[in-house]
Parts: C-alpha cells; structure tokens; sequence
C-alpha cells in the first residue's frame, strides 16, 4: 500500500484523493480552511491544517512523513507581484529531502506559455512575462532544477467541469472577445485520467505534460458548445487579437498514457 500526500485538497486535490482511494492508496491531505478538516476525514482523508503562504507548517513533518509522493495543487495568487508562489516551493524543499521523496508533482498552468504562431508543445521555450505566468514558471524550477528531486509538472489547460463553467462569466460580457482564436481547455476527469495514469506508471527523472483537450476549434466553438448545453446566450463576438494566439498541445501525454481525452 502506497502513501500519498497532496498539498491542497480543493477543486482538484480533493477529487483526485478521492479516486487514488479507490486505488487503495493511503492519503494524507492539507488544507488552509479548519472548517475542512471533519470533511476530509469524512473521506478517508488524514486531514492536516497546512498555510504555506502565512509559514503555517507545524503539520508539515507528520503531513510528509512515510509518503512516497507529494502532489502539488496549490495556486498562486493571481496578479501577484512580490514572488511568494515560487519561495513556498522554496520552504518545501527541505521537508522533501528530509522526508526522502523522490517523487513530486506539480500541477502547473500552460498559462506560462508566451503567443506563437505555432502549435507550442513541450519542446517549446517561450515563456509568458505576465507576473502570474512568471511565477508559476519560478516555481517549476524551484522542483526542476534541485538534483534530488524527481519532478513531474502537469501543465494543465484552462479549467472546467460540471461545477465550474467559465461559460457563466462569459454571459455576462459585453463580448466575447478573440472568438476564432485557439483554446486550450480541460476538463476535470480528464485531469483526474491521466494524473492516475502518471501516479500508477511513476517515473524516474523530471517530465513536463500539457494536458490541453484537442477537442475545441476555437474560443467561439468551446463557448457555442457550452452554451447550449446550459442553456446559455452568449454576448455578441468581439474583435480578434492574433498576437494573442496559443494553440496548444497536449497529445504528449495521450501517446504516454495510451488514454484519449474524454472532454
């Protein structure tokens, strides 16, 4: 029986602990919210109160002791100026060589991504100069580049579920802007497939993933979709902004995985 702790158990975290339960794996989860803590335990999930952003870390040793991995899902903060997201990567290094894991997954953001004109990939090095963007990509490194530490980052496409549907906050525009530009979507139970498929294969050194649907032409044929599956109107298209444009993949991972995205 293996031993997982995930940092963060929200819109992903949580579900995610749900399935790898399924799996018979043992689960140690941290929240910020105390509020959280009988619903997590509710779930089979040991409950730890852990705030790195406010240096909370009374709980981080009894959170990390006897894991095998540690699963990463904490966001940074949007527009955040002052590097806090990547300096709590920093605070969590040393409790993982203390704690001898060697294996580490990072959920990530293709957001880090600068405009192309061409399909970016994995391979692609271009990054995005947005204060968020550079944070996150601060904060991969922190894991990529300590020799100790075997990093898996999940760079994950703009998000969606039954729960969550960006549509709504369209409807409520003006516009909806650089409809016939890409986008990069996806849904939660394809994020919850393949990072059940990483976390069952494991892997020895580090390794980046898109996870991006290849299943939506443009921001006008994902919102369409969405909106008369809800029953939503959409606001009139806006201008095209092509120096905007990211088309990207997530085909790496499929290949990997042998797993055809869902959604």
């Amino acid at each position: 029986m293996k031993q997982i702790s995930i940092l963060g158990c929200g819109w992903l975290g949580t579900p995610l602990a749900e399935q790898l339960l399924k799996r018979d794996y043992v689960i140690k989860g941290s929240t910020t919210s105390l509020s959280k803590m009988n619903m997590l335990e509710d779930l089979n999930i040991k409950p730890y109160h852990i705030d790195i952003y406010h240096n909370n870390l009374e709980y981080i040793d009894y959170f990390l002791k006897g894991s095998d991995l540690l699963i990463i899902t904490i966001p940074p903060i949007r527009e955040e100026t002052e590097p806090s997201y990547a300096d709590n990567f920093k605070k969590l290094v040393p409790y993982i060589k203390k704690h001898n894991i060697k294996q580490v997954i990072m959920m990530s953001s293709v957001s880090i991504y600068a405009p192309s004109n061409e399909v970016i990939t994995e391979l692609y090095n271009s990054y995005s100069n947005e204060p968020t963007a550079k944070q996150i990509r601060d904060a991969e490194s922190v894991l990529l580049c300590d020799p100790s530490i075997n990093a898996c980052i999940l760079r994950l496409g703009g998000l969606f579920s039954a729960d969550r549907k960006p549509v709504n906050y369209i409807a409520k525009r003006e516009f909806l802007d650089n409809p016939d530009l890409p986008i990069n979507m996806i849904h939660l139970d394809d994020i919850l497939a393949f990072s059940m498929a990483i976390i069952e294969k494991g892997f020895n050194s580090n390794c980046i993933y898109n996870i991006v649907s290849p299943n939506y032409e443009s921001r006008k044929d994902y919102y369409l979709k969405e909106a008369e599956k809800h029953n939503i109107t959409l606001p009139p298209f806006g201008e095209n902004n092509w120096d905007t444009r990211r088309k990207i993949s997530g085909q790496k991972i499929s290949e990997f995985t042998n797993i055809d995205y869902k959604y």
